[in-house]
């Protein structure tokens, strides 16, 4: 290489170093080699990069239907509003039954002869007669709170769309019951075997 270049180029390049030194500090920014973090008021607000608020999202009621049960007023049938999930089938108004008064019914003299636990297995319908499956402790219910058990149970069922008869088992197996007169019968039965114990009209 030409010795006379050399010499040129060495100026040149000083000349270089010293632009960029003079425009680094001309521009303020001084020589770090950590990192560090911003204050969050000189940040514009639209880059602090906060999360949107959540939404609060409402789920919808689940449907409902209106069902009447009867429970007993003195010696009475006493029907009674439950509101319970749709569609209300023979199964839920059964343990609608089992749940017995609530607080307020029972200062109104309400109460039920199905107390014991286990008294109604299941049920289901066809042709319009609902089947209902009692358990061993029905049979435990003495004389006239049984008649009255059976009645809450036939115009409770009886007063769902459909369903005009009922008829009973005993842990699966086909069973004797009293009508409201007292007689024994294996048939299905309707409200108006129980007409004794109906609601007193109103009015």
């Amino acid at each position: 290489m030409n010795p006379g270049r050399r010499r040129l180029r060495r100026p040149v390049l000083v000349a270089a170093a010293l632009t960029v030194a003079l425009l680094g500090a001309g521009c303020g920014i001084p020589s770090d080699d950590h990192a560090t973090l911003a204050a969050a008021g000189s940040v514009p607000f639209d880059l602090l990069g906060q999360a949107p608020l959540a939404s609060t999202t409402t789920m919808p009621a689940s449907p409902t239907e209106r069902a009447t049960l009867f429970l007993v007023q003195g010696e009475r049938l006493a029907p009674v509003q439950r509101e319970l999930p749709a569609p209300v089938s023979v199964e839920s108004v059964l343990q609608a039954l089992a749940a017995g008064p609530s607080a307020t019914e029972i200062e109104l003299g309400l109460r039920t002869a199905l107390l014991a636990p286990g008294l109604m297995r299941s049920g289901g319908v066809s042709g319009g007669i609902a089947t209902i499956d009692l358990g061993q402790p029905f049979t435990e219910i003495a004389g006239r709170d049984q008649i009255v058990a059976l009645a809450q149970i036939v115009s409770t069922v009886t007063g769902l769309p459909g369903v005009g008869r009922a008829s009973f088992t005993l842990e699966g197996n086909p069973v004797g019951i009293l009508r409201g007169d007292g007689a024994v019968t294996t048939e299905s039965v309707s409200r108006d075997d129980y007409a004794t114990l109906a609601p007193v009209p109103l009015g």
